[in-house]
């Protein structure tokens, strides 16, 4: 397959995930809040930190370091916003 093609079908992955994310936010905030928003949309968010990364940087295929520092670094924002959230539940501020 070509690298265009490639880079196309990545194009399409990272819509869909866009979508889905857009889908978990609209369920989740409807259902359950803000906290069940953010744990459910932090896995689809390492994910496309992964793709963009890998096919718009130019890493796909390749053993850069970079790849697992940044995602780990996508990990780490997310989980200081969970315990953000997680503070702000205990203490009861808004």
């Amino acid at each position: 397959m070509t690298s265009e093609k490639l880079t196309d079908r990545a194009l399409v992955y990272l819509i869909a995930l866009t979508a889905l994310t857009s889908a978990i936010a609209y369920f989740a905030h409807a259902v359950a809040g803000l906290g069940v928003l953010i744990i459910a949309a932090a896995p689809v968010a390492l994910v496309k930190v992964r793709l963009v990364l890998t096919e718009f940087v130019h890493l796909r295929g390749r053993e850069s370091p970079l790849v697992p520092s940044v995602v780990a670094w996508a990990a780490l924002v997310l989980t200081m916003a969970c315990l953000r959230l997680v503070a702000l539940a205990v203490t009861g501020a808004s």
